[in-house]
């Protein structure tokens, strides 16, 4: 059988940054390693105007008799795009998917999306076993971990054990999937982290599978017991990228990496070595000033917190485990570390209501120098906010929330004009309320039409260049990028005048952020919203809101 493992497009603009996807890099691993006939297809990387061409050609050129497909629940459609297509190139193609889009709704996913089989969960052994079943013309009822059509409709077979020995997965392949123009196209706005060059080489990896933690607004496809790797056996993947990449930096994609401080520690004295730099993903609660100097000289460029609000009454409906004071201890002393901070607030909780989103705003607007991110509650499949909203749903409400594909959905107990209202004024505020942007910039373009940006700091006062901005970003309002010397983000307007009415709404931003009250908190977002939805040009608004 002739497999071709398909990365689905993740933006339609080719100039857009995506992360090379580790899940599929795994099965593209343990396909090669079973000796099974398997290419390679990354649609991020066709030329071609139409990429679904290309794969189409592909299948028919190539004779290919099984396509693997998947991703996370936001590429619903896109997958749904990549399956549609090779089913109208060949009919009698084997279409299999996996990852969270279908392990969060198995049996539905399956059915809308038409595949003839679906991987539930870890898909390395899961995938091979499959392919090996249907080669040898058996019967796939006996595979574990997966759904299969039949002509009475789709079936579930038993549950695949989680793998529980991770060093004994191959490590990620990345042939066929373009790797080396991967990182040779990275630059430096690309992405939060990727500030520290001008033509970053940034490398994914990973040092455990899953999450110990059942926060509401996550899923785990993988399984839900925390399983690590030794720290042997990731440095060895390490020195088989740095031999054959060359990377300059490292994104660990943990949901937990800081789940031992030992362990951390460990990590911190091994990869000083290297002399390469990496990012994490971490939990505040575990935060000290040694700990992070440490991580800092070893290397740590950028910490992803888990921060979500600042109202103890969301905090703990949503199963964070964390307060208060965890939250400004870890903010604290990582911007005095000089470590670049990635956290978000995330509105919508079942319990958010007027006063929840001023205890969490208020936070926001005293500290405009950690330039945390606002947003909202994106309910997927399969996460805890998922499960509440349909507990008591039929089969066919809940094909059709997934086919509409509409995350956003008011959890809480606000009227939806309520709810829009708040979704307006926060979006505003993401745009024109960022009162220590620089003010001091020059900005040309080279050759290729990219930018070059030499600013000064708004934290410490040094002057940055950053070459190689991408021009779909200096067409935006505005965009960050971090200092080289104390890694904090600046807010660059790079067109400011897409920003209508900027005279009228800052103000009433402002008017927000001076607020001392909650009572004179609301009228200020009255104010702002009615003013917004007077002015606004409804045919052709901007911002974009949600």
């Amino acid at each position: 059988m002739k497999i071709l493992l398909v990365v689905p497009q993740y933006y339609s603009r080719k100039e857009r940054y995506y992360q090379m996807p580790l899940g599929l890099a795994y099965v593209n691993a343990a396909l090669r390693e079973a000796n099974l006939d398997v290419q390679c297809l990354n649609m991020n990387h066709i030329e071609a105007e139409d990429a679904y061409s290309v794969l189409a050609e592909r299948v028919v050129n190539s004779n290919i008799d099984v396509v693997l497909c998947g991703g996370i629940s936001p590429l619903w459609k896109t997958i749904e795009k990549v399956f549609d297509t090779v089913k109208r190139a060949k009919a009698s193609i084997i279409t299999v998917g996996g990852g969270g889009a279908f392990t969060s709704e198995p049996l539905i996913s399956a059915e809308l999306l038409e595949v003839d089989y679906a991987v539930i969960g870890e898909g390395e052994i899961t995938d091979v076993e499959l392919i090996q079943t249907l080669m040898a013309n058996q019967n796939v009822s006996n595979v574990k971990g997966i759904v299969y059509k039949t002509p009475d409709g789709y079936r579930q077979t038993a549950p695949r054990e989680e793998i529980a020995d991770v060093d004994s997965i191959p490590f990620p392949c990345y042939e066929g999937f373009d790797m080396d123009l991967y990182l040779e196209n990275q630059m430096v706005s690309d992405e939060y982290y990727s500030f520290y060059s001008d033509k970053p080489r940034i490398m994914p990896m990973i040092l455990g599978r899953s999450c110990p933690y059942q926060c509401k607004f996550c899923f785990h496809p993988i399984g839900n017991k925390y399983r690590v790797r030794s720290l042997d056996n990731f440095f060895m993947e390490l020195d088989q990228w740095k031999n054959k990449y060359a990377p300059t930096c490292i994104l660990i994609l943990d949901e937990l990496f800081s789940a031992s401080v030992e362990r951390v520690y460990e990590f911190c004295e091994r990869i000083k070595g290297y002399e390469i730099k990496w990012i994490v993903q971490m939990r505040v609660d575990i935060i000290t000033k040694e700990l992070l100097q440490t991580m800092r000289d070893a290397g740590c460029l950028s910490i992803s917190y888990g921060l979500e609000s600042f109202s103890p009454a969301v905090l703990k409906n949503m199963r964070k485990h964390i307060s208060l004071a965890d939250i400004e201890n870890a903010l604290k002393l990582t911007y005095e570390a000089k470590i670049d901070i990635q956290g978000n607030f995330i509105f919508g909780d079942e319990l958010e209501n007027e006063h929840t989103i001023y205890e969490t705003l208020r936070f926001w607007f005293q500290h405009p120098e950690y330039k945390i991110n606002l947003g909202w509650i994106e309910t997927y499949p399969g996460c805890g906010y998922y499960q509440e909203l349909s507990k008591n749903w039929s089969v066919e409400e809940k094909k059709a929330f997934l086919e509409m594909s509409e995350w956003l959905t008011n959890l809480t107990k606000m009227p939806d004009e309520e709810y829009g209202k708040y979704k307006v004024v926060i979006q505003l505020l993401t745009f024109y309320y960022n009162p220590d942007c620089v003010k001091e910039k020059e900005t040309r373009t080279d050759e290729n039409g990219d930018g070059i940006i030499e600013a000064k700091c708004v934290h410490c006062g040094s002057v940055n260049r950053w070459a190689g901005v991408k021009k779909y970003l200096l067409n935006q309002s505005y965009f960050k990028l971090c200092c080289r010397k104390c890694n904090h983000r600046n807010v660059i307007y790079s067109r400011k005048e897409r920003l209508k009415n900027w005279d009228l709404i800052l103000p009433l931003c402002e008017k927000m952020a001076l607020a001392t009250k909650e009572d004179e908190f609301i009228k200020a977002v009255n104010a702002l919203y009615e003013t917004y939805m007077v002015t606004h040009d409804p045919e052709n608004p901007f911002p974009v809101l949600f």
